[in-house]
């Protein structure tokens, strides 16, 4: 049996997630028993990587991470449990909760040292 390496970490998805089709009416809740947020870095081999990059441009495939990737090959990726405040800095905003966390950290370790 081939030794998968295809792992992302990630944790359980907090608050309600609702699905909408036009962005104005809530069209479902969106149960998330099963659904997981996913953290980077992924880990992927690199030979997986490049077929999956064949296969997305041969289909026109839409993806948004390596995980996608992997998926669209119908191939598994596990998951290893991580941290929520395992934060993905993609705006400002992010940038300024990814500060309160740090700086909120920092003050525990002063107060318990």
């Amino acid at each position: 049996m081939q030794n998968k390496l295809e792992r992302c970490a990630g944790s359980t998805l907090q608050g309600n997630h609702q699905e909408s089709e036009d962005g104005k009416t809530v069209l479902r809740t969106i149960p998330r028993a099963r659904l997981w947020e996913v953290h980077t870095p992924q880990v992927v081999k690199i030979e997986t990587l490049l077929r999956g990059f064949k296969k997305v441009e041969a289909e026109n495939l839409e993806v948004t991470d390596d995980v996608s990737i992997v998926e669209a090959l119908g191939e598994p990726v596990k998951l290893t449990l991580g941290e929520y405040t395992n934060l993905k800095i993609t705006t400002p905003e992010d940038m300024d909760v990814a500060t309160a966390i740090l700086e909120e950290r920092n003050q525990k370790e002063t107060v318990d040292v």
